[in-house]
């Protein structure tokens, strides 16, 4: 029972600090905020490459994000723009005497290449600024994200140096589209191009400003790892260039907050930890509020709050709703009932027995004769039966009423059993069908049964009536619009 309260508090306890969203302002922030959002983006891009000396470009975007909780949502982004690269001489990264960059490629040339690209990604956004146990939400918010998308790049690229050009044109390893030659067959230029989808996995960081209650206006910094490394459009075919291009974006964005006017909040802009100083400040009127939930005043198991019964009697076997168990449905709760089968329908006194005035093993409400003499035998109807001498045609025997779950013969039935072995023994060649009547279970059928072998070893070890002129039936039916009790056993001449 410990062990019941404790998880029903647990239960209640939650239920409970659910309930008190209606009592704070707080709550119903929550429940009412917004979540959509979608806005532009104006970028700044650079490619990071075999042409790996940065020349700016520019990118326009939109966006639209799904904020599922206070800290995380769902962004779907796409961007339109150029990526511009080169390889020219005076590149900071690489020393006057150095003749190879990072990856080991030849350096020095007059490669440019830009990259008209499209791109599209489904980022997951966790929002860090709104989280604090020690401050009030602020107006900044720093946010950090990660995704995967598909990039569509068409990239060109040409060498302003015919030199450089013609070097690039007799190394074996080189990729072009096509040759601007001169009319003595020398080099005047190469031209590069790769026009291809990549995978990328976009990831970075950014900060936002809440403007008001509609917008916000950001700052954000994104890597774009690529699966390619013709990015660019230029690649030697050697071990060394094994590094795939990627790109960068750092970018503006406005972003406005869709929403009714009856929800003033976005849940961007709640603090989602906030909801422990207020479950502190209600913890102990919500434990008051469990206890009442708890009481259970007829101590039944069942707390108040769901018994039906709420004054059941002391020692009554409940329902899980509480209210006291009665299985025949006479009015007579079962802890206290000694019948507490009865059939339905029939009068019962105080105890849940059913009235038979005349104890012929027949309720008063089926009985047709409810003044028959002590011990006399009675049919089904609670008629009494006269067995004449020596008639073995028109034979009619008693039903053997039996105590409720027992196979014990009642004294009662003492006379019954006689008059039966006495018909029988004036009529020789009669034989008995002994029907029980089980209701539904092999249990009572088996227990019939065993009613059957009862009157049968009964009638032999007395009179000597042989057991072979008794048929046994433990699971008969009642006749059409006839209710049988299935604590009797009928004994009826065999056609």
């Amino acid at each position: 029972m410990k062990n019941l309260k404790s998880i029903l508090s647990l239960v209640l306890l939650c239920s409970t600090i659910a309930a008190q969203a209606q009592i704070g302002n707080y709550f119903d922030r929550f429940k009412d905020a917004r979540k959509w959002s979608a806005g532009v983006q104006l970028s700044g891009t650079g490619m990071h490459g075999d042409a790996d000396v940065l020349r700016m470009g520019f990118a326009g975007g939109v966006h639209v994000k799904y904020s599922i909780a206070q800290s995380f949502g769902l962004r779907l982004s796409a961007n339109l723009g150029t990526l511009n690269g080169s390889r020219d001489d005076d590149d900071p990264l690489i020393g006057p005497n150095e003749t190879t960059n990072r990856v080991g490629q030849p350096v020095g040339d007059s490669y440019t290449v830009t990259n008209n690209f499209k791109d599209i990604s489904l980022s997951t956004v966790y929002t860090l600024g709104n989280i604090s146990f020690l401050r009030p939400l602020r107006k900044v918010q720093l946010f950090i994200f990660l995704g995967a998308g598909i990039s569509m790049s068409d990239a060109e690229g040409s060498f302003d140096d015919p030199a450089d050009a013609s070097e690039y044109y007799n190394n074996d390893e080189a990729r072009y589209s096509r040759v601007d030659s001169n009319a003595d067959g020398s080099i005047n230029n190469i031209y590069t191009e790769y026009k291809g989808n990549d995978l990328i996995i976009p990831f970075g960081i950014g900060f936002k400003y809440q403007l008001n209650r509609s917008l916000d206006l950001g700052v954000q910094y994104r890597m774009t790892l690529s699966r390619s490394d013709l990015i660019d459009a230029f690649s030697y075919d050697v071990w060394n260039n094994r590094t795939k291009d990627y790109y960068s974006l750092l970018s503006l964005q406005l972003s406005y907050k869709f929403g009714g006017k009856d929800k003033e909040h976005h849940n961007d802009w709640l603090n989602p930890v906030e909801s422990i100083y207020k479950t502190l400040d209600t913890l102990i009127e919500i434990g008051e509020k469990v206890e009442q939930l708890l009481l259970d005043d007829d101590d039944d198991g069942v707390a108040n709050y769901y018994d039906k019964e709420p004054d059941s009697e002391p020692g009554a076997i409940s329902t899980p709703k509480g209210e006291m168990l009665d299985l025949d449905g006479d009015s007579i709760p079962d802890h206290r009932d000694d019948q507490p089968y009865s059939e339905k329908g029939s009068t019962v006194d105080d105890r849940g027995v059913m009235i038979d005035r005349d104890v012929d093993g027949v309720p008063d409400y089926r009985d047709e004769e409810t003044n028959t003499p002590a011990g006399a035998m009675v049919d089904r109807q609670g008629r009494e039966i006269n067995i004449g001498c020596c008639n073995c045609d028109e034979v009619v025997l008693p039903a053997i009423v039996f105590e409720t779950g027992s196979s014990k013969i009642r004294p009662e039935f003492y006379g019954a059993l006689y008059s039966v072995a006495e018909k029988m023994r004036s009529c020789p060649d009669l034989s008995v069908d002994a029907i029980g009547y089980a209701v539904g279970s092999k249990s009572a059928s088996q227990l019939a049964e065993r009613r059957i072998n009862a009157i049968i070893e009964y009638l032999n070890g007395q009179y000597g009536i042989p057991r072979d002129r008794f048929i046994s039936n433990s699971n008969g039916k009642a006749a059409s619009g006839m209710e049988f009790s299935n604590r009797r056993i009928d004994l009826m001449k065999s056609e």
